[in-house]
């Protein structure tokens, strides 16, 4: 099964942590796992290729002309995704899985 969303995703992250990893199981379900120096310990990212898709597209149609105007919507759509996945390590409680949906990213209460 290609993965072209989810190698970009993590090629992305891997520009800020190394050691990223993922692990995508039979069902297409990725397990992304990567950490970040304001938490202990491991964080993780629950998604699937076709979710990711959707997501990147979502953010991106929304966010391109404002914020990336020279991107393309695809490319937009993976930084504002970065840019919340940030945020969200940065000021909630990221002690359980996180997950992106259709929309984006799901934060935690």
């Amino acid at each position: 099964m290609e993965t072209p969303h989810l190698t970009e995703l993590v090629r992305r992250m891997r520009l800020e942590d190394p050691n990223v990893d993922i692990r995508v199981g039979r069902n297409g379900a990725a397990s992304i796992v990567w950490c970040d120096p304001r938490v202990d310990g491991p964080l993780t990212l629950l998604v699937t290729e076709d979710v990711l898709e959707a997501a990147v597209t979502a953010l991106g149609e929304d966010s391109r002309d404002a914020l990336w105007p020279g991107s393309t919507i695809e490319a937009a759509g993976f930084n504002l995704l970065l840019v919340h996945l940030d945020e969200v390590v940065g000021t909630r409680n990221v002690s359980a899985p996180l997950r992106v949906t259709r929309q984006g990213l799901e934060w935690p209460e």
